[in-house]
């Protein structure tokens, strides 16, 4: 994969997220860096705050957390979130141009955060309980290591036949299927994010729950830190 790195003179954080609000739902965690808001620059949201509503769904802001480096697309809104500027990020590592994969992103209660790509290699479905154990489908470890614990008391053959039919589910019900089994694990929607790698989507995986997880283990339960005042 090729990389490019960027100096960004003048990049916005994150300082809190309202809980509930179309910020949280979009995705951004406190303590987030905001590099650029699709093609305005964090210098002009700063310094107009009204642009904001003025992105379109669609577009992309280009971030980073804890180091790792993403992309996260506007959807729902910035709604209950509080940015202002800070020192500058130098030497960026990003991927170059065109070489982002889109991921659906789930947090569960606890702070855990599954990314599902939107379209997933074949490889993967050449031994499914990988494939599951990746994207923690535990409901579908389980029923495969049952099915094929008893294909193998059967024979090879029907062991052979059931391991062809997990593949095959696994390619038809794709990331349609890992989305589903995740919301049915308490995963709720938390945007949708562009990612260079399987690699960069298990580091921002592990980032986001080690900064959500102290926050939800509060008194008070909440996922996000919100402004003075909110509700």
């Amino acid at each position: 994969m090729k990389t490019e790195q960027r100096t960004f003179d003048h990049p916005a954080q994150v300082i809190s997220v309202a809980r509930y609000s179309k910020a949280e739902r979009n995705g951004l965690i406190a303590g987030d860096l905001i590099l650029s808001f699709g093609s305005h620059s964090p210098t002009e949201m700063i310094e107009n705050p009204e642009m904001t509503g003025r992105l379109k769904p669609g577009e992309w802001l280009l971030m980073v957390r804890g180091g790792v480096p993403f992309r996260l697309a506007i959807s729902e809104g910035l709604d209950g979130c509080v940015y202002e500027a800070t020192t500058p990020a130098e030497n960026i590592t990003l991927p170059s141009s065109g070489q982002w994969e889109t991921y659906w992103g789930g947090v569960q209660t606890g702070g855990a955060m599954v990314l599902v790509p939107e379209h997933f290699s074949w490889v993967w479905a050449l031994f499914p309980p990988l494939l599951y154990a990746r994207f923690r489908n535990w409901q579908m470890i389980t029923a495969i290591s049952l099915v094929w614990c008893i294909a193998l008391v059967e024979g090879p053959i029907t062991f052979a036949l059931s391991y062809a039919i997990s593949m095959a589910v696994a390619l038809a019900g794709g990331s349609k299927m890992l989305i589903d089994a995740s919301q049915k694990q308490g995963y709720s929607p938390r945007g949708s994010y562009g990612l260079a790698s399987y690699a960069t989507a298990a580091a921002l995986e592990m980032k986001t729950a080690e900064i959500l997880k102290p926050q939800f283990q509060k008194p008070n339960g909440i996922g996000s830190s919100a402004p003075a005042g909110a509700d």
